[in-house]
């Protein structure tokens, strides 16, 4: 059984931020495409507080709520997926929830040190060291997106459910277990 899970809004944020993610990327290191670089950091960086929002304001499985940062759940599921009882989420799990929270974080270091560093520190931050912090953020945000991406393709052959198909579509499949605990709340 399918179950609508993801709104529009967080699937065109989530294919916004990787299409502006990954062309900020591939631009960084050249002279001639800074104000590339720049625009799609400015495109991120808005997609990113659009999701903030978001989360605070949305119903669903889009609002934060419905996926709290709690690393000890996040050890526990770890530790129960790699025994093989790890239990099907119809929203994030919690590694998930820590994945995305951390990206966004990230993210807005990433954008804000860009912002810095490409206004040469606005007259009163050394923009060399908003330079290196850039790319020290940046480069920990594409290791966190990596792992993002090994573990929904890991997660889609545990379950058995495509969860890339998932966040295109907005469905996801969904068991009679998944639904009697969604119902309960139950973490």
């Amino acid at each position: 059984m399918l179950r609508y899970v993801w709104d529009p809004f967080i699937r065109i944020f989530h294919w916004s931020l990787v299409g502006a993610f990954a062309y900020a990327f591939y631009t960084h290191a050249s002279i001639w495409d800074q104000l590339h670089h720049t625009y799609a950091g400015y495109v991120a960086g808005t997609l990113i507080i659009a999701r903030i929002v978001w989360g605070l304001i949305a119903t669903g499985y889009a609002n934060f709520q419905s996926f709290p940062l709690n690393p000890i759940w996040a050890a526990k599921y770890f530790w129960r997926l790699l025994h093989g009882t790890a239990k099907h989420y119809v929203g994030h799990n919690p590694i998930g929830s820590i994945a995305i929270y951390a990206m966004l974080g990230l993210g807005i270091l990433a954008v804000g040190s860009g912002c810095v560093t490409y206004n040469d520190g606005w007259g009163f931050i050394d923009s060399e060291m908003s330079e290196t912090l850039h790319a020290y953020v940046t480069w920990i945000w594409l290791a966190v997106v990596c792992v993002h991406v090994f573990g929904v393709i890991f997660e889609s052959i545990i379950h058995h459910d495509n969860l890339i198909w998932a966040m295109i579509t907005g469905c996801k499949r969904v068991c009679k277990i998944d639904e009697r605990q969604a119902r309960k709340k139950i973490r």
